[in-house]
């Protein structure tokens, strides 16, 4: 698959069959991993989407990227450098814009599929513009509060927003329960569709998982 340096982050891309305005599938790799990760998905998900599996900005070794650092020895401060985090939501937010356009894509309908480091930023991205962002696939990942806004929201505001969460509960990693503390903050914003599920697993997409996921998208395809 040829990588697309056309806008502003490297990707590449499936598109649908027959589908004017497709709604827009955008997968977010994990730290050390690359935009081929999760494309593997693309066999499964429903033909009407536009597929695109975007490549880290930081290069850290061979065919390897991430979004932002990580200080895999301190918990306390796991994101090492919050305002380069920042500025790489604001890229990607950018970068959706830009697809949209190019691609001609229904605005109104944004997936997000994330893992680890790619699920912390599409939660993010989705809490951030959740008039754009509809569905949000967060593996592996968890909520941090840094990125949530500090002003008051309507209590409706992320009310169609649906969101699939899974986690390995062997995940050394991510430990489950940072993932199971934002469950808390998404359960109080009255969001349509929150379906959380724990696996016998670790920081990895078991079989289970997987058709787990590839059901629930399917079933909340529009």
């Amino acid at each position: 698959m040829l990588l697309n340096n056309q806008l502003s982050i490297k990707h590449i891309i499936k598109k649908p069959v027959d589908e004017n305005f497709p709604p827009l599938f955008l997968m977010i790799h994990g730290y050390g991993s690359n935009e081929n990760d999760l494309f593997s998905f693309k066999r499964d998900i429903p033909e009407n989407f536009f597929i695109i599996s975007i490549q880290g900005i930081y290069s850290i070794g061979y065919n390897k990227y991430s979004w932002y650092d990580i200080d895999f020895s301190n918990q306390e401060k796991f994101i090492n450098n919050i305002s380069q985090a920042k500025k790489t939501i604001e890229k990607i937010s950018y970068f959706i814009d830009e697809a949209i356009e190019k691609y001609q894509l229904n605005r109104t309908k944004v997936w997000l599929c994330g893992f680890s480091q790619g699920a912390i930023l599409s939660y993010a991205i989705a809490l951030k513009k959740p008039d754009k962002v509809k569905k949000v696939i967060a593996l592996s990942g968890y909520l941090e509060e840094c990125f949530l806004q500090k002003k008051k929201i309507n209590s409706t505001f992320y009310s169609d927003l649906e969101v699939f969460i899974s986690h390995g509960k062997y995940d050394p990693i991510i430990p489950i329960n940072w993932s199971k503390k934002g469950l808390d903050f998404l359960k109080n914003q009255k969001i349509l569709s929150l379906h959380y599920k724990e696996y016998d697993s670790g920081h990895t997409l078991c079989n289970s998982n997987y058709q787990d996921l590839i059901n629930w998208i399917i079933k909340n395809n529009e």
